[in-house]
């Protein structure tokens, strides 16, 4: 539904004397881009859009089809309760997802007519709104897989000191804290933007826009380097060691259990472990069921690393490229780089449910897609 009014100048002005003290209404401007024209830019942002949208609904619908399995399991160790927070920590960051793709579809239309058609409420500012929820979210699911990936590692280290630690009750604690302090401490970048009626030069008429007030530079430097960019760097660091510890432990199990068969290595009776004929190496510190939660914790660990990749590779380009910002003179790249990284995010919310079922064999006897 278009708008079928117009806004004088006069009307413009007397908004903007009330408003403009707290809130910027300098948004969705079209600055000069060298580096990619609108068409392109158009045709880019389109391309992004279907395949995000596909991949949001299939982010809805496994990371559902999870939380129900997780549930019928029954939490009864602290993994699957990390699992059962992290769908749905995943769960709700594909639903924001969703609504961003969908502002993002009608924001299409409007640039791909030219704003000959319109809308009462500027698709733009909705897939920002959405776009920064999920932003701000997505921090909870980062820090939920790199407690895992540290957990399991411990595990591997020094299975007969850690195997106990990460019990129900703690992961519980651990979990909620993190998704209480994913919540909080994004409220304040959320408290410096809106959507607000005022007049937009592209459509030649008043429409509700988004805005941002004038401290939001300020919050969102400190929120974001403090709880999004020194935290990509730092999780991608320790989930490569720690992924590197675990890939190491199950090369070894595997090539320890090719030797057992061989017969290479004999059960101790006193403490019940298989040592090496050879020496005193145990056979494996873990149990089967261990070796498998930490294939599935290493596999996670590994989609983690390559979805992050992008985000890093992006936030270096932006601290090269000032100007590769929302209003800035390499807006069109902004928006398109970001819409990228959205996309690696988002696979890496999908590829979960095939991990967990390959490799947890009572995932795979609960999960069903009846309701």
């Amino acid at each position: 539904m278009t708008i079928k009014r117009t806004t004088h100048f006069a009307d413009v002005m007397s908004w903007n004397n009330q408003s403009l003290d707290t809130v910027s209404a300098a948004i969705e401007s079209s600055p000069v881009n060298p580096l990619i024209t609108q068409h392109q830019f158009t045709i880019l942002i389109g391309m992004y859009t279907c395949l995000d949208m596909i991949l949001s609904v299939m982010g809805v619908v496994t990371n559902t089809v999870n939380i129900k399995t997780f549930v019928a399991m029954g939490a009864d160790d602290g993994v699957t309760v990390a699992f059962l927070f992290l769908s749905s920590a995943e769960l709700v960051c594909c639903l924001a997802a969703l609504g961003q793709k969908i502002s993002m579809a009608f924001w299409v239309t409007e640039m791909a007519t030219d704003y000959r058609t319109w809308f009462d409420v500027s698709p733009y500012a909705l897939n920002s709104f959405f776009g920064n929820i999920r932003g701000g979210l997505f921090s909870i699911p980062v820090f939920i897989t790199t407690y895992l990936a540290v957990a399991k590692c411990m595990c591997v280290v020094q299975p007969l000191a850690f195997r106990n630690m990460f019990s129900v009750s703690r992961t519980v604690r651990v979990m909620t804290g993190l998704c209480i302090f994913g919540v909080v401490s994004h409220i304040p970048v959320m408290a410096t933007i809106g959507i607000a009626e005022t007049f937009d030069k592209k459509v030649n008429a008043t429409r509700r826009v988004m805005w941002y007030s004038p401290y939001r530079d300020i919050v969102k430097t400190v929120i974001w380097n403090a709880k999004d960019t020194f935290p990509a760097l730092a999780t991608q660091v320790i989930i490569i060691i720690c992924v590197v510890v675990m890939v190491k432990e199950l090369t070894e199990a595997v090539n320890n259990r090719e030797k057992l068969k061989s017969g290479s290595f004999y059960e101790d009776p006193d403490d019940g472990l298989k040592k090496s004929k050879t020496g005193n190496r145990q056979f494996s510190r873990l149990t089967g069921k261990e070796l498998q939660v930490i294939k599935q914790v290493t596999l996670i660990s590994v989609v983690y690393i390559v979805a992050n990749t992008p985000k890093i590779i992006i936030f270096l380009a932006f601290a090269l490229t000032p100007e590769m910002t929302q209003g800035g003179t390499y807006q069109n790249m902004y928006d398109v780089t970001i819409r990228g990284k959205d996309n690696s995010e988002l696979y890496m919310s999908v590829a979960n449910i095939f991990i967990y079922y390959k490799y947890n064999s009572k995932f795979k006897q609960y999960c069903t897609l009846k309701w």
